[in-house]
C-alpha cells in the first residue's frame, strides 16, 4: 500500500483523517486484512511510508510491515520503484494499492485476487471512469519495470503499455480517492461513512 505522499492539497496528514472512527490508512488497510491477517490470496504486505512516516507509524497495527522510502519527494513512481526492493525472490504477483481509496471493500479485492488465480499471467486492474488503474495486480515479469518507475505516475504507464495484457475488473468505487478536505467531506456524506 502506497502511503508516502505529503498530501499538500489536503492541508494536513490525510492518511490520519477520520473515517468511521479510525485513521484513513487503517480503514483502507481493512480492505486487504481480516483481523490481524492478510485476506486469502495475500501472503505478505507492506505499507510504504515517506512524508509524516513517524506520525503514521503510530496508528498502524503492530502486524503491518512498514517501509519508509526516502525518494517520496520525487513522486509516487519513485516510491513504488524503491519499495519493489522489498519483494521476495519467490514472489509471483504484486498488488499495488493506495491509502486513500476509501470506498473500496474486501469483496472487490477478493474478486481481483480470484481473477489472478484464474489468469495468472495477466495484469488485473480496477476499471473506473473509462480507464484502468489501481488497485492492480502485476505478475512477476513486470517487477523489473515497476522498479524503474519515476515521477508521479505510479503504475499507470505500465497499464497503458501492456493494455492488451490487462484484465479489467469493474470497480467504480476505485474512482473515489481523497485529495482534499472537500473530497473527504463530500465522500463521507455521499457514501454513508458518517454515522
Amino acid at each position: 500500500m502506497l502511503a508516502a505522499g505529503q498530501s499538500k492539497r489536503f492541508n494536513g496528514i490525510k492518511q490520519l483523517a477520520d473515517i468511521q472512527g479510525q485513521p484513513m490508512i487503517c480503514h483502507c488497510l481493512s480492505h486487504y486484512c481480516q483481523g490481524d491477517k492478510w485476506i486469502n490470496g495475500i501472503t505478505n504486505g507492506y505499507v510504504v511510508l515517506g512524508s509524516n512516516a513517524e506520525s503514521i507509524c503510530k496508528v498502524l497495527p503492530a502486524n503491518i510491515n512498514q517501509f519508509v522510502v526516502d525518494s517520496w519527494p520525487l513522486g509516487m513512481g519513485h516510491s513504488l520503484a524503491q519499495s519493489i526492493q522489498l519483494i521476495a525472490n519467490d514472489t509471483t504477483h504484486i498488488l499495488i494499492c493506495l491509502a486513500d481509496q476509501v470506498a473500496l471493500n474486501q469483496q472487490l479485492i477478493l474478486k481481483m485476487l480470484e481473477q489472478t488465480s484464474r489468469f495468472p499471467n495477466h495484469i488485473i486492474a480496477a476499471s473506473y471512469a473509462n480507464k484502468v488503474g489501481v488497485p492492480a495486480i502485476f505478475p512477476r515479469q513486470y517487477l523489473s519495470e515497476l522498479a524503474q518507475m519515476t515521477g508521479d505516475n505510479g503504475a499507470k504507464s505500465l497499464l497503458q503499455k501492456y493494455s492488451q495484457q490487462v484484465l479489467a475488473v469493474d470497480m467504480p468505487e476505485a474512482a473515489f480517492d481523497i485529495d482534499t478536505i472537500e473530497d473527504l467531506n463530500a465522500l463521507l456524506v455521499k457514501s454513508r461513512y458518517v454515522e
